[in-house]
């Protein structure tokens, strides 16, 4: 078995009664943040590691019979930055495989770009992959709340056992956009099965880590213009003492002011 496949989660199975019979079906899903080129191979070699195991435990497995293996479907996630590139088929991997017909191994997988869908499209599909698409993308504290608005709806009409995971996800979510001291999961858990509760939190919460940063960086502002203005007004008085014809070290000593500075005024001067 592949040193890798052993560390996999476990893939998700469906069994389903299509056309008077029942299918067993796993959906292979590989999540990725950067684009791997070699995918299409990747997937065949976590088929074909399956598709062994199903052999192995076959008395296992009542729904498969004979020679019978079962469906996979594969699935990459991909939430990297850039498009993703890698080839969709196998055979598109195979050098030459143009010259050939049927007979090569081919097979296609299903890709999920997160970044590259908009907006109005995850809105519209009204469901728990949507949302946490969704706001996955989502890149400030701002945009988080609007994007929270606008799921509103969405988020209370999903089944119970979906919107328990989904508000567990939410939460480790939005922890991280709100000041250590005012994060309290399990009000927010709660204000949240209430309709706009924890929205409205969420702006206050929001609303005060905006304007502490406005503070912050009002007050460095100030603080950098005092102490530039401080710098500029020593350099002003170091001009004038070497205007006096005094030498680099006592006008040092009598601004406090590096001799190397004092040397580049003096250069300026002259």
């Amino acid at each position: 078995m592949l040193p890798d496949f052993k560390r996999k989660e476990a893939d998700i199975v469906f069994k389903a009664r299509l056309r008077e019979r029942d299918i067993v079906c796993f959906l292979l899903l590989e999540m990725q943040s950067t684009v791997d080129m070699e995918m299409p191979l990747r997937l065949l070699m976590y088929q074909t590691e399956i598709w062994r195991y199903i052999l192995r435990n076959r008395d296992g497995v009542k729904s498969v019979k004979s020679a019978e293996l079962p469906v996979i479907v594969p699935i990459v996630l991909y939430n990297g930055s850039r498009p993703w590139t890698a080839k969709r088929r196998f055979r598109q991997l195979l050098a030459g495989e143009e010259a050939f017909g049927e007979e090569l191994l081919d097979f296609g997988y299903i890709l999920l770009d997160v970044e590259r869908y908009s907006e109005e499209e995850l809105l519209r599909l009204s469901n728990t992959i949507g949302a946490v698409f969704l706001l996955d993308q989502t890149a400030d504290q701002l945009q988080l709340l609007e994007r929270l608005r606008k799921l509103m709806k969405t988020i209370h009409s999903m089944p119970e056992p979906s919107k328990g995971q989904f508000l567990n996800w939410l939460t480790r979510v939005v922890a991280v956009h709100l000041p250590k001291e005012r994060v309290d999961v399990e009000k927010f858990l709660q204000d949240m099965k209430d309709e706009g509760g924890a929205v409205m939190g969420l702006h206050d919460n929001l609303q005060a880590i905006r304007q502490k940063g406005v503070e912050e960086g009002l007050a460095k502002g100030i603080e950098e213009g005092i102490e530039r203005g401080h710098k500029q007004g020593k350099a002003q008085v170091a001009k004038n003492l070497i205007d006096l014809g005094m030498d680099n070290r006592s006008i040092a000593i009598a601004t406090d002011l590096a001799e190397a500075e004092i040397e580049r005024l003096r250069k300026e001067i002259h």
